[in-house]
Order: C-alpha cells, then sequence, then structure tokens
C-alpha cells in the first residue's frame, strides 16, 4: 500500500475554494497522470448513547470523558472492505472486515456525533498515487477544506519515502499558492502514542485521518 503523507489547504482571506481545487487537480495532471478515479474517505466519531449527558456538560469536556467513550470510525475506497475503528484514549487501532459494520449498525449504544466526508479524485503518477477532495462536515455538508494523500507505493519505511513525498508536496504547494492558499502537512506526531506497526500501514492513514477531522474542523470554527 505505500507510505502516505496528507496534506490539507488553508486558505487566505478570499481565497476561493473551487479555484484552489481547479489548480491543484490541473498541477497533477500536469505532472502526468495516467489514470483517474473518483475517490472517498469518511470518519465518524462514535459515542455511548447512555453518556451523551454527561459528556455534553462543561465539566466532563475539559477532563476528556466525552473522549474515553467514544471511538473514531474511518473507511477509505481504496481500501475496500476494510472499516477502521480507532480509540484515541486508549491509543489503539482495529481493522476490521464490513462484518463490523454491521455489528455497529445494531449496537444502539453507539451513536454517531459527528462525520467528515470527502470526496474527489484518485489519481496515478508513476509510483504515486495522489487523492484530491473536498471535505464536508455530515450531515450538514457545510464545505470544510480540501485535503490531499500523497501515497508512495514501492516503500513501507516512512523515513525512506519521506524524501520523494516532500518532493511532490512541493510541486502542488506552488499550485495551491498561485489559489492564494498553502497546503500544510499533517505531522507525523499525529500517529505517535499509538500502538502501530513499525511499517507504515493501512492503521497508520486511519489515525492520519482522524487527525484530519479534528484539524478542519477546528479550522472552521
Amino acid at each position: 500500500m505505500g507510505v502516505h503523507m496528507l496534506l490539507y489547504w488553508l486558505a487566505a482571506d478570499g481565497a476561493g475554494r473551487r479555484e484552489a481545487y481547479d489548480a491543484l487537480a490541473a498541477a497533477i495532471l500536469c505532472l502526468g497522470s495516467s489514470a483517474s478515479c473518483r475517490w472517498t474517505a469518511a470518519a465518524a466519531v462514535l459515542r455511548q448513547a447512555q453518556q451523551r449527558g454527561a459528556d455534553d456538560l462543561p465539566s466532563a469536556r475539559a477532563a476528556g470523558g466525552a473522549e474515553q467513550h467514544s471511538l473514531h470510525r474511518v473507511t477509505l475506497s481504496d481500501e475496500p472492505g476494510q472499516l477502521f475503528l480507532l480509540s484515541r484514549s486508549a491509543k489503539q487501532v482495529l481493522q476490521a472486515g464490513p462484518d463490523m459494520q454491521t455489528f455497529l449498525d445494531r449496537a444502539t449504544q453507539l451513536k454517531q456525533r459527528g462525520a467528515l466526508q470527502l470526496e474527489g479524485m484518485q489519481y496515478t503518477v508513476g509510483d504515486f498515487r495522489i487523492s484530491l477532495a473536498r471535505a464536508v462536515q455530515a450531515p450538514q455538508q457545510n464545505f470544510l477544506g480540501l485535503s490531499v494523500d500523497l501515497g508512495y507505493l514501492p516503500l513501507d519505511d516512512a523515513a525512506l519515502a519521506a524524501p520523494l513525498l516532500q518532493d511532490l508536496a512541493e510541486v502542488l504547494q506552488e499550485a495551491a499558492e498561485a489559489a492564494s492558499g498553502r497546503l500544510q502537512r499533517l505531522e507525523d506526531a499525529a500517529t505517535a502514542g499509538f500502538q502501530l506497526p513499525p511499517q507504515f500501514s493501512p492503521r497508520h492513514r486511519a489515525v492520519q485521518y482522524t487527525q484530519l477531522m479534528s484539524r478542519l474542523q477546528e479550522q472552521a470554527s
């Protein structure tokens, strides 16, 4: 699956989101994209229904009470049939098949309390895979920003792949700046503390997307 670097778009005052998306898409095509397909991803917060009243109190939120009783669910269209559940308090990531979603649908004690939806295109450029997407908050469909997922497929060692991904990110950064914005990299520290394998894996990506959800919501607030 390779190593992935996740970036999100920061807009300058008055910058147009459509112009930024179009500029980034054009830059990717100029790199010599050989194929493209529709790409989607989603991240959602699941909380225990019986804890809602207590967790909504400011004192409980300040103490991290809501986080202790919540899970994050992540799905990626380029990881078909896989569902990821994360506990940020326990720093654990579970990778499961579609049967887990059936279980969650029946688990009445878990309710979705917020979601990030991403939809866009995935491009193949040599050994790189680039996913460019618009991010909205569900169910309100409020625009939150743009995301760019850069993947280098031949390697699963993040340290070795980092210079190659950074070079690609700098090319796309020029396109973002031309559209009066910039791309912000999600820090590697986003996955720190989680119980993850030493080589980059789909579970690393799942953690990245939960962090992206938090960053975009903070940016919009």
